[in-house]
């Protein structure tokens, strides 16, 4: 019952160290004024728009699995700047569960996109990843000025629309 409160008393007392914080730490809006805490991010997410992105990324040269250049994780848009050649290639971050992100192709040739060739340890057992089924080892290819939507409803599984 003592640990009860206490917890209590301490969930409380962070509630309201962390509201007197964002009262006085930044302004309502970006960009407004000193801040404690990053304000434009903070902003992001109470608008609903705090999306990672990375992009000036290069396709690799030679269209291949095993010399894609690897996305990296946790990005939720990446735009592919860099496609010289037909079939430059890019590998997907392993299919974790719940994980999606976008890819837009603003290269000039067509992009030829690959599962990691390494096995998916969250995958019992272990195996490669699939692109809409098929293995990853295919390349999953997207035209020039594109975009694909990937998403991972469970481990091992990468499910992709592309779009315009």
């Amino acid at each position: 019952m003592l640990k009860t409160i206490r917890d209590m008393l301490i969930g409380a007392l962070v509630t309201a160290s962390v509201s007197a914080a964002l009262a006085v730490g930044f302004a309502p809006g970006p960009g407004d004024g000193p801040e404690l805490i990053e304000g434009r991010w903070a902003y992001g997410i109470v608008q609903g728009v705090n999306w990672t992105y990375q992009s000036g990324i290069t396709a690799h040269a030679g269209g291949t699995q095993a010399a894609c250049l690897s996305l990296t994780p946790g990005i939720y848009l990446y735009e592919v700047d860099t496609v010289a050649s037909a079939n430059d290639s890019i590998c997907l971050p392993f299919a974790q569960q719940g994980y999606n992100f976008s890819i837009r192709n603003a290269g000039a040739q067509t992009l030829a996109i690959y599962g990691q060739a390494a096995n998916n340890q969250a995958v019992t057992p272990a195996a490669a990843d699939t692109i809409n089924g098929t293995a990853g080892s295919s390349s999953y290819t997207l035209a020039a000025n594109n975009n694909v939507e990937c998403f991972a409803a469970k481990n091992g599984a990468w499910s992709c629309t592309k779009g315009n």
